[in-house]
């Protein structure tokens, strides 16, 4: 995917302005875990035809990321916290993220590296602002995922190349992580899925009337039921 539009703020955090950019319009794309860049380019091609006055906050998800701690995953989001604050400060008042005019602002999130870095982004959001944000719509895009040890070992090979000999050693290093992961939820931590799940819902980090749901009962990686039980939640 060609870049040269975009800004790069962190490691994996891009922001694209357009020129015909209207103060306030956002696009928070937060794209699935190892995604190509072709894929996400398609994306960026569609948003930027459909809204071309916004700004595009690229959030891209690596196996590497996914397996960190929380509190590293929520520091590397900072330079995204920043891109957004200063949206919010072109409208007023950037402590408690109210404004004149509300500002505009879609978050796509897609699987469960998406809604991973979705959630740590308003975790350190909410902790600035000590508000929530406020959006104009979210798109649960194959997302949110539910806990089990099967659909994370199928998110995390879907990541790596299927090809032979590596996928021998990639299977055995996904459940070498996974059962870390699992001893780590047994020793009384919240599940990666469950903390997503109930973040993407917490009023005190989100505040939002409209969620749409895209599920498909082919997706390999996302069970589509665990898609319409967040609907039915919401």
């Amino acid at each position: 995917m060609s870049l040269h539009d975009f800004v790069r703020f962190g490691p994996h955090i891009f922001l694209y302005t357009p020129p015909e950019y209207r103060v306030g319009h956002l696009i928070i794309l937060c794209t699935w875990m190892g995604a190509a860049d072709k894929h996400i380019d398609k994306y960026i091609k569609i948003y930027r035809q459909q809204v071309p006055t916004a700004k595009i906050l690229l959030l891209r998800s690596v196996v590497w990321s996914m397996i960190d701690s929380y509190s590293s995953q929520q520091r590397a989001m900072i330079p995204a916290q920043q891109v957004v604050c200063d949206i919010l400060k072109e409208h007023g008042d950037l402590e408690n993220g109210s404004a004149n005019e509300k500002p505009r602002i879609l978050l796509h999130m897609m699987s469960n590296g998406g809604v991973n870095s979705a959630t740590n982004m308003l975790t350190v959001l909410e902790k600035r602002l000590r508000a929530p944000l406020r959006l104009v719509g979210v798109v649960c895009d194959s997302a949110p995922n539910s806990s089990s040890y099967s659909k994370t070992c199928t998110a995390f090979k879907h990541s790596f190349s299927s090809g032979f000999p590596l996928n021998l050693i990639t299977t055995a290093f996904i459940h070498v992580v996974i059962a870390l992961l699992y001893l780590w939820i047994a020793v009384g931590n919240e599940a990666p899925e469950d903390y997503w799940r109930r973040s993407v819902l917490d009023e005190k980090m989100i505040e939002c009337k409209r969620i749409c749901y895209i599920a498909s009962k082919i997706d390999k990686i996302t069970d589509w039921k665990d898609v319409v039980s967040h609907a039915g939640e919401a």
